[in-house]
């Protein structure tokens, strides 16, 4: 697009990062963003209360404290890293005005050495050093750099950022039905519009709290099954009988579950109006 995306998207920017490989939305009973985030400024206060980088003791104590047990996780075997914190918070301190603010920061490791003068505490976590070093996901290789580009744009804040930037299948079918309403993908031009922007920041935050999301819906189109098992979930309208709309991969990737018709009429009405929100922003013809 002759705009730079960086190389590794984990950590893209100076406003947000990703973490979703160290178990930030794998909690069984958080569907929110301030249920997740709340749970991050915790264990981030007690993190700077009661450890010292250079103190593996006090590493190993707080893992054995704050890892989640295997039955309070969405996916018992998926790692999650009680290391995962809140950049911003630097102690264990927090006025109530500043909450708001830590919530939109950037998530990241405590331990790393980045964080700690070079000290590295990344042994005592989920993950040792060297997969922590070397490991990237697969948006890396199957996003396109325009639809990275456009995730890097419009997205703000960690939390959403992490819901995005995983899910390569809900950022394609933006692009591919602004495709198939008006007749072209998007251009590199058009993308770049403010209009288009604010549109594609309006669809991606139907990740943040989507009302119709499944109890276990957090992973989107894949449903928890047996140890680290995804079946594929049941589309909304297979779940009361009709036929599939042309937003149904929109719906599975939101996690979506519906009880009766309306319901469903609701959410393909909402994911509509976003989709053509966006499609006439990047319209070329319309301009």
């Amino acid at each position: 697009m002759g705009r730079r995306v960086p190389r590794t998207l984990c950590q893209p920017d100076g406003v947000k990062s990703c973490g979703a490989c160290c178990g930030m939305y794998n909690q069984r009973d958080e569907r929110t963003f301030k249920q997740t985030m709340s749970r991050l400024i915790e264990r981030t206060r007690a993190f700077r209360a009661s450890c010292a980088i250079d103190d593996t003791g006090s590493l190993e104590r707080f893992r054995a404290e704050w890892e989640p047990a295997p039955e309070d996780k969405l996916l018992g075997e998926l790692p999650s890293c009680p290391f995962l914190g809140l950049l911003e918070l630097k102690s264990a301190d927090i006025s109530h005005d500043d909450t708001e603010a830590i919530m939109r920061g950037k998530v990241g490791c405590l331990v790393h050495p980045f964080q700690n003068d070079g000290v590295d505490g990344r042994d005592c976590g989920v993950y040792d050093r060297s997969i922590c070093e070397d490991y990237l996901c697969a948006a890396h290789d199957v996003m396109r750099e325009d639809e990275k580009w456009l995730v890097l744009q419009a997205v703000k804040d960690s939390y959403l950022y992490g819901l995005v930037i995983t899910d390569t299948r809900f950022v394609r079918e933006l692009f591919e039905h602004a495709a198939r309403i008006n007749g072209m993908m998007p251009t590199a031009r058009t993308l770049a519009r403010e209009d288009a922007i604010k549109a594609a920041a309006s669809y991606f935050e139907l990740k943040r709290d989507w009302p119709h999301r499944a109890e276990d819906g957090m992973f989107g189109q894949v449903t928890p099954g047996e140890g680290l098992q995804t079946p594929r979930r049941r589309g909304p309208s297979e779940q009361v009988g009709v036929e599939p709309g042309a937003y149904e991969a929109v719906l599975r990737c939101l996690g979506t579950e519906v009880v009766d018709l309306p319901q469903l009429e609701a959410a393909r009405a909402e994911v509509a109006s976003r989709i053509e929100r966006f499609a006439r922003a990047v319209d070329l013809v319309a301009r």
